[in-house]
């Protein structure tokens, strides 16, 4: 590099922390953004976090671990890395691509990539109308079914984001979507191109999801607010605004796939199922004594999924087990697998709230309790689903350097004399999750 590339170099690198100076984050420095014209209207921006998992599981009966049966596991992983990028060159044209690698844990040792996750571009007309394409999260049916922004407990609820892995890749679609914002009024429409789900061949009276032709996933998404909006610069939606704002959104959306699934019947003809599912949801944010820095958290949601007869899925976050012993095996299957999807109805609410700062002059660290209760039942199942969460998060500032512990009990199924699933044990799992945001 010579003189005037150097110089050049270090005038940029000025720039940037200078034209950064008027944002800062939540560690209170200046946000790593740099602007390229004095509007401050466009820019080129990095951010990212990473999430550190320590954890124990009681695991599902049968579960393995390197071919051996065991009852627990304690073990440290990485949930999500992530590496964002965004650009806009212009005041109507914005570009995002993010990568990063999910739920590295011991399993996982040959296969840590640095997976491209995100990469789409956005058209905005204005605030009332953008459309965008590419592959992404933008999707409808509820507040939280694009994934995680800082989270009341240590990570959402499975039902928000059920078709993980079976339709999608990490949450991600290839799909085209036009959104915007009517004064108080917020929507998104999505369509998307599901990846094939080669999972079985049709089943007696069982929906499994259909080896043919994937179509097109259609949602949407509605919401009010009734007092202050939030942003849809993102397809993510806060857990949590820590009582920095005060929000009630009134949310509803949908998300449809024709010949999603198909099912046998009993003179082995196949038949087509929809996946139909809908939903309808409230969060509330609110601060209670800003001086103290006290703040309530809620939020309630009610879904209702058709996805063709008795179809049922188990699945487990972050699984630290390899496999199952068939003959010692629950409906569950390995790990911490527990129910997350099916034909039926779900209920999910959660309430939180921060408790006054640790001292008068240090704003920064605080603690935030919170609980939630997922209720489900399912076509497929005699007992109803109950999955309980309890957990505390300690901010060090904010959503962006916060550690949290959280316990949940799951409920383990199998099937009694009459071949029906009914609940015969419960199971717990812990874990201290640190999370550290940069931007």
């Amino acid at each position: 590099m010579n003189r005037k590339q150097l110089l050049a170099a270090l005038m940029l690198g000025i720039g940037a922390v200078g034209a950064s100076k008027a944002q800062t984050n939540d560690f209170g420095n200046p946000k790593l953004v740099h602007f390229l014209n004095k509007e401050h209207t466009r820019f080129i921006s990095f951010s990212g976090y990473a999430e550190l998992w320590a954890r124990y599981s009681q695991l599902n009966p049968g579960s393995l671990v390197n071919n051996e049966e065991v009852g627990s596991v304690s073990d440290l992983s990485l949930r999500r890395i992530r590496a964002k990028m965004t650009y806009k060159p212009t005041e109507h044209l914005y570009f995002v691509l993010q990568m990063g690698p999910t739920n590295v844990n011991v399993n996982s040792k040959t296969n840590t990539y640095m997976d491209l996750l995100d990469a789409y571009a956005e058209y905005s007309f204005s605030p009332k109308i953008a459309f965008g394409a590419g592959r992404s999260t933008w999707r409808g049916l509820s507040r939280f079914t694009t994934g995680p922004q800082a989270t009341l407990l240590y990570d959402l609820p499975l039902y928000a984001t059920s078709n993980t892995g079976v339709t999608d890749m990490v949450v991600r679609e290839m799909s085209a979507y036009i959104k915007g914002q009517l004064g108080r009024f917020d929507y998104r429409l999505v369509l998307a191109d599901p990846y094939t789900a080669s999972m079985s061949d049709p089943q007696l009276n069982k929906a499994t999801f259909s080896k043919n032709e994937a179509q097109k996933d259609v949602s949407g998404y509605f919401r009010y607010a009734f007092f202050d909006k939030e942003s849809n610069e993102t397809p993510f939606n806060a857990g949590t605004y820590l009582g920095k704002k005060k929000v009630l959104s009134l949310g509803a959306g949908f998300e449809y796939m024709h010949n999603a699934l198909w099912h046998a019947d009993a003179t082995q003809a196949v038949h087509q199922d929809d996946m139909k599912s809908v939903a309808i949801d409230l969060f509330y944010d609110a601060p209670l004594n800003k001086e103290k820095g006290t703040s309530i958290s809620a939020y309630g949601m009610a879904m209702h999924n058709d996805y063709g007869p008795n179809y049922l899925r188990f699945s487990g976050t972050n699984n630290p087990a390899t496999g199952v012993a068939a003959a010692n095996a629950s409906l569950n299957g390995a790990g911490n697998a527990l129910p997350t999807a099916g034909t039926g109805n779900t209920f999910y609410a959660q309430l939180g709230g921060t408790l006054p700062y640790f001292s008068e002059k240090n704003h920064n660290i605080q603690l935030q309790p919170a609980v939630s209760v997922q209720l489900a039942n399912y076509e497929a199942l005699k007992d109803n689903s109950a999955i309980y969460d309890a957990g505390v998060s300690l901010l060090f500032h904010g959503n962006s350097s916060r550690l949290t512990f959280d316990a949940q009990n799951r409920p383990i199924y199998t099937l009694n004399a009459a071949n029906e699933g009914v609940v015969t044990d419960h199971k717990w799992a812990f874990v201290l999750k640190y999370r550290i945001d940069f931007n």
